[in-house]
């Protein structure tokens, strides 16, 4: 979505290490689950609300619908005209912006504190009304359509994670990209974009966090006068989001116009929340992430094979994937390097991880955790997801102490458990002329 950049850009929170976040809660009779921070370091307030719809939740003749939504949201309500909603926010100083997820939707308003009522106002509105018409369809088609084009289709690698996905979650709500396909995107109606707008964007399926600057009664008073008038019926049945886990090995070759091979060797993990991915991140950390990982020193610095690797999680609220990216330097043997990184992470496994690393790791992590929570707007969207996927928002006083339980054991099992015991999908892109190589042999 479009974004303002704000001039009172000082989000930063008062909280540290050893305070616990308070969060208030209420909820509206309509269903509205409500919770509010208090910090006044600063005066500036967040405003977001997250629905409880994603692009798991289409219909599989629909999808991109909940992404094409969040563009639709900006295109004027009752009382607020096309564009306008940025306008109210741009002119306080203030910034606000979208985005959707396979398991839910964000909206936020960042704004000074005495804008608290103007940012609930706007949020109330289209919560309650939008204005979906042919024009407005019709102008936002082109716009979703040429985002998906200059964020995946034209760019290099920009269908990884596309074809990762539907690879490694097939016929699952994680199949299909979250942007969706042009095909269906063109179908949508306005009747169905009503539908979907009086369906999902109910008070009953969405959680309210005010963090930030403000006075408790006076929020809780504000809320309540710009929420509570909005009546909704939130009686649908949602379908089970159902994940078959992966019983062969995959492999898929993709040509195209760019420069080096990138190889990606992808496992399915847990969802989020579950205990069995706090190892993987410290796993994640040792092997493949900076410059004095193991991955690193062998690959790039020692043997020179690739110019970079990395491995990392996308965590979603049914399961997961862990993926290991390298890209391999020119005329680097591909199967080497995956030779290569399976011979490290198998030493990972029968030797384990030092008391230097495993101490590293504990330290940096202790540390993203404050440093993550001394802003208001990292509270609230951590608060939001953890709303939205968990049904609990003080998980996020807890979090750091399921990573610091994590044992020595436990990331050395989790090598074999989640990488050299489990099925992977091994995707490489190859420069077009490694095609014209191949069919001549």
């Amino acid at each position: 979505m479009k974004r303002f950049k704000s001039s009172t850009d000082e989000t930063s929170s008062q909280v540290n290490s050893s305070q616990k976040i308070e969060l208030k809660e209420f909820r509206l009779p309509n269903g509205l689950q409500c919770y509010m921070f208090k910090d006044n370091f600063n005066p500036i307030i967040n405003l977001s609300i997250g629905y409880k719809v994603g692009s798991k939740d289409e219909t599989p003749s629909k999808r991109g619908l909940a992404h094409f939504f969040e563009h639709m949201m900006f295109q004027g309500s009752e009382n607020v005209k096309k564009n306008e909603h940025f306008e109210y926010v741009m002119k306080s100083g203030g910034v606000c912006n979208a985005f959707t997820m396979y398991d839910g939707t964000v909206y936020y308003d960042v704004m000074p504190s005495n804008n608290l009522e103007t940012a609930l106002w706007l949020e109330s509105d289209r919560m309650n009304s939008l204005n979906i018409s042919e024009e407005n369809m019709a102008n936002q088609k082109s716009v979703v359509i040429e985002e998906k084009k200059q964020v995946t289709e034209n760019v290099p690698y920009g269908t990884t994670n596309k074809n990762i996905f539907k690879l490694v979650f097939k016929d699952s709500g994680y199949e299909i990209p979250i942007i969706g396909e042009e095909d269906d995107i063109n179908s949508f109606t306005v009747e169905e974009a009503k539908e979907f707008h009086g369906k999902y964007y109910s008070p009953g399926n969405a959680v309210l966090i005010v963090s930030g600057d403000i006075e408790y009664d006076n929020a809780e008073k504000l809320i309540t006068k710009y929420f509570s008038g909005i009546s909704k019926e939130n009686n649908f049945k949602r379908e089970k989001n159902v994940i078959s886990e992966m019983t062969e090995d995959i492999s898929m070759e993709v040509f195209e116009n760019v420069k080096l091979p990138v190889l990606n060797l992808c496992y399915q993990i847990p969802g989020s929340g579950s205990k069995e991915n706090y190892p993987l991140d410290y796993l994640v950390e040792i092997m493949a992430s900076g410059k004095s990982s193991r991955l690193y020193k062998k690959l790039v610095y020692d043997q020179k094979l690739v110019k970079s690797i990395r491995i990392y999680p996308l965590t979603l609220q049914d399961a997961g994937v862990l993926i290991i990216k390298a890209m391999i330097n020119p005329g680097s043997d591909i199967e080497l390097v995956e030779n290569e990184i399976y011979k490290e992470l198998g030493l990972f496994a029968s030797t384990g991880i030092t008391d230097e690393e495993f101490e590293k790791v504990r330290n940096m992590i202790e540390f993203q955790f404050t440093i993550k929570h001394q802003k208001i707007d990292n509270i609230a969207l951590e608060s939001i997801i953890n709303y939205l996927y968990h049904k609990d928002v003080n998980r996020i006083n807890h979090e750091v102490e399921n990573y610091l339980a994590v044992t020595k054991q436990d990331v050395q099992k989790s090598v074999e458990n989640f990488i050299l015991n489990k099925k992977r999908l091994k995707l490489t892109y190859l420069p077009e002329e490694y095609k014209i190589l191949k069919n001549q042999n």
